[in-house]
């Protein structure tokens, strides 16, 4: 799956935004246009703890671990289900979105 469809799935499945017909502008929490060139939690670590905070109010708890940001780990595990998802990444961003697209799957 390519970058661009992984923040697709995951602005639709996690964060529960809507794409504005088929432009490149979303609706977003408060229910105002953005444009989603501007959000790509795969690249920006401010993004990806938004959908960190967004699985957290769904009922996910975390546990992230990285040794000096090398080879981050996430651990979620569901309060109600007690489902569990591993993921790692290259980076903090790209293991939460990896954990994300996991719970969505």
């Amino acid at each position: 799956m390519e970058d661009k469809e992984i923040v697709l799935t995951i602005a639709t499945e996690v964060m529960g935004w809507e794409r504005h017909e088929e432009t490149d502008f979303w609706h977003g929490d408060n229910g105002n246009f953005f444009n989603s060139s501007l959000w790509n939690p795969l690249q920006n670590i401010a993004d990806a703890w938004q959908v960190l905070k967004r699985l957290e109010a769904a009922g996910w708890e975390w546990e992230l671990k990285a040794a000096n940001h090398l080879h981050p780990s996430i651990k979620l595990t569901h309060g109600v289900t007690l489902r569990k998802v591993f993921a790692h990444g290259d980076d903090e961003a790209k293991t939460i979105c990896n954990a994300a697209m996991k719970v969505v799957a």
